[in-house]
C-alpha cells in the first residue's frame, strides 16, 4: 500500500500543477488583450473628447450653460484616461517586471494618483451639475436669471475644481514612501498600509459615485416627470403643430441625453469602486496573483470606458450635436477643397507666366544674338585698323589724355 500511494500523490500533484499552469496562461491571455484595450481606449477617448470640445465650442452651442459643463467633463475625462488606465497598458506590455508607473519614483506615485482622483471626482460632479442646473431651471424659473447665467458657470467650475484639489491634496504629501532598499511603495504610508485602499477609496466611492448618482437620480427623475407633464399639457393646448413638435423634440433630446449619460456613468463606474473598497484586500490575501490582476484590469477597463465613450453617447442621443458635428466636417472639407482649388489656380497662373516668358525669350534671343555678332565684328574691325594702319589713327588716339 505504501509503495503504491507515493506515485498516486505525485500524479495528483502533477495534474493540479498542470491545471494551475493552464489557468494562469488563460488569465495572462485575457490580461494581454485587456491591456491592449486600455491603449485603444486612450486613443479613442482622447480623440472623441477633443472632438466633443471642438463641437461644443461652436457658435450655436457654446452659448448654453449645459455645454460649458460638458466641456469641463470632457477635459477631466481626457486627464483621467492617462492615469490608472494608462498604467494597465504599461504594466503588462512595457514593464519587464509587471510594475506600475507609480513605482518609477515617488513623484510618479503622488502626481499620478493625485491627478487621477481629482479628475475622476471632478468629472462626475460636473456631470452632476448638468442635471442639477436643468432641474433647478424647471423647478425655479428665476434660477436662470439670478444664478444660472452663463457668465457664472466658470466660477462654479472653478469652485468645484478647488474643492476637489483641496480634498485630495493630502495625497501629494502622504502617499507612498521609499523603502530601505530603494523600492517605491505606493498607495500606503510607512505606518498605515491601508492609507489608500481601502480607507481613502471609501471616501472616493462616496465622492465619485454614490453622492453624484443620488443627486443625478433625483434630478433626472424630476426632469422626466416635468417633461412628460409638459408634453401632455402641450397636446391639450391649442398651440401650433410645428412649435409643439419642436418643443417636444427638444425636451426629449435633452432628457434622453441626461438619462443615457447618467446611467452609463453609474453602471460602468460602480463595479470598480465596490471592488476596490470591499474586495481588494481579500483578493490580495486569498486569490492568485494573476487572477487578481485580471479582475482589476477588467474592472478598470469597464470604469474608464465611461470616460471614453461620451462622444458616441452625445452623437447617439443629441440631434443638435450630430448636426454641429456634420457642419464642422462639411466646413473643413469645403475649406480643404477651396485651398486645393486655389493652389491649382496659382500653379496654372505660374505655368502661364513661365510659358509667356519662355515664348518672349525665344523671340528676343535671335535679335540679341544678331546684335552680339555685329558688336563682335565691329570690335574686330577696330582692332585690325588700329594695329595694322597706325597712320589712320586720330590725334587723340595717338596721344590719349590719360597718359
Amino acid at each position: 500500500m505504501t509503495t503504491n500511494s507515493t506515485p498516486l500523490v505525485t500524479v495528483g500533484y502533477m495534474i493540479n500543477e498542470t491545471t494551475q499552469v493552464s489557468k494562469t496562461s488563460h488569465y495572462l491571455f485575457i490580461i494581454h488583450y485587456l491591456s491592449i484595450y486600455a491603449l485603444v481606449l486612450i486613443i479613442i477617448g482622447t480623440v472623441g473628447n477633443l472632438l466633443t470640445i471642438i463641437v461644443l465650442l461652436r457658435r450655436h452651442l457654446r452659448r448654453f450653460v449645459t455645454v460649458r459643463w460638458l466641456i469641463a467633463v470632457s477635459i477631466c475625462d481626457i486627464i483621467s484616461l492617462y492615469g490608472w488606465n494608462l498604467n494597465n497598458f504599461y504594466k503588462f506590455n512595457v514593464s519587464s517586471r509587471n510594475s506600475n508607473i507609480e513605482d518609477i519614483s515617488l513623484f510618479h506615485c503622488r502626481f499620478i494618483s493625485y491627478m487621477t482622483f481629482v479628475a475622476l471626482q471632478l468629472s462626475s460632479w460636473c456631470l452632476t451639475a448638468v442635471s442639477l442646473d436643468r432641474a433647478l431651471n424647471l423647478y425655479w424659473p428665476q434660477w436662470k436669471r439670478l444664478y444660472g447665467r452663463i457668465r457664472y458657470t466658470k466660477y462654479y467650475i472653478m469652485f468645484l475644481t478647488t474643492i476637489c484639489l483641496a480634498l485630495n491634496s493630502h495625497i501629494l504629501f502622504l502617499n507612498g514612501y521609499r523603502t530601505s532598499t530603494g523600492i517605491i511603495t505606493c498607495y500606503s504610508t510607512r505606518s498605515n498600509p491601508d492609507y489608500i485602499y481601502p480607507q481613502w477609496e471609501r471616501v472616493h466611492l462616496v465622492l465619485y459615485n454614490l453622492c453624484p448618482f443620488a443627486i443625478m437620480l433625483i434630478c433626472n427623475t424630476y426632469i422626466i416627470f416635468v417633461t412628460v407633464r409638459s408634453s401632455r399639457t402641450q397636446q391639450t393646448e391649442l398651440t401650433p403643430a410645428k412649435l409643439q413638435r419642436k418643443s417636444l423634440e427638444r425636451y426629449r433630446q435633452f432628457t434622453a441625453l441626461l438619462i443615457i449619460v447618467t446611467f452609463a456613468f453609474v453602471l460602468l463606474t460602480l463595479p470598480a469602486c465596490i471592488y476596490f473598497v470591499f474586495f481588494r484586500n481579500y483578493f490580495v490575501t486569498k486569490a492568485h496573483r494573476t487572477y487578481r490582476f485580471m479582475v482589476q484590469i477588467f474592472l478598470n477597463s469597464i470604469q474608464f470606458t465611461s470616460h471614453g465613450i461620451n462622444f458616441f453617447l452625445y452623437c447617439f442621443s443629441a440631434k443638435s450635436f450630430r448636426h454641429e458635428l456634420h457642419g464642422m466636417f462639411r466646413e473643413l472639407l469645403t475649406s480643404c477643397q477651396c485651398k486645393c482649388r486655389l493652389s491649382l489656380k496659382d500653379n496654372r497662373q505660374h505655368d502661364h507666366i513661365r510659358q509667356y516668358i519662355n515664348n518672349n525669350n525665344n523671340n528676343i534671343e535671335p535679335i540679341i544674338q544678331h546684335q552680339q555678332l555685329l558688336y563682335n565684328r565691329d570690335m574686330q574691325m577696330n582692332r585690325y585698323k588700329f594695329n595694322f594702319f597706325p597712320e589712320f589713327k586720330s590725334t587723340s588716339d595717338k596721344n590719349p589724355n590719360w597718359v
